[in-house]
């Protein structure tokens, strides 16, 4: 395995949308790194990964890469089916969203929204579940990473104490 730059050997991204598809593909594409792709619906997915495919198609069409490059970025993106299939990951990206009336936001194009329960909810499972030095990302654009970062912090565990300060502090923004 040759020696990556940045340091991450595998990317785990939660949510399959637009945005959450959009950092795997890069992650795969620029990073050259493995992504780890979840979703808990099936059918995002699905549309996720047809997207993934659509733009890759596109770039080649464009003369923007090669259908082997395509074809390699394509391979390097897996889907896990629950959170302990990212457990050895280097960073996890968390880009979810809230959907107010499932399944109609896949359908309908109903508005989605952030929700920081949800976030909270993903990033004590991250806790749980992932390697104690892994990067914990979210793509959040409003609401506030302290609060997600909180969420991070063990159960019983001070956020004052070392440990609480090291659980917070490997909570970024992207």
């Amino acid at each position: 395995m040759s020696i990556i730059a940045h340091g991450i050997r595998t990317l785990g991204v939660v949510g399959a949308g637009q945005m959450g598809t959009g950092i795997a593909l890069v992650g795969a594409l620029r990073a050259k790194v493995p992504v780890l792709l979840h979703d808990r619906s099936p059918d995002q997915v699905k549309k996720g990964l047809s997207l993934v495919d659509k733009l890759l198609a596109k770039d080649v069409g464009k003369g923007r890469l090669t259908s082997e490059q395509a074809k390699e970025t394509r391979d390097r993106i897996s889907v896990v089916s629950d959170m302990k299939g990212l457990r050895d990951v280097d960073m996890v990206v968390e880009a979810s969203v809230w959907c107010p009336i499932r399944p109609h936001c896949l359908v309908d194009r109903v508005a989605v929204s952030e929700n920081l329960p949800l976030k909270q909810s993903i990033f004590a499972s991250f806790v749980e579940e992932l390697r104690p030095d892994a990067i914990l990302a979210t793509n959040t654009s409003s609401i506030s990473i302290t609060k997600i970062a909180a969420s991070a912090i063990p159960g019983g565990v001070s956020a004052a104490s070392e440990v609480g300060k090291q659980s917070a502090g490997r909570v970024v923004g992207i």
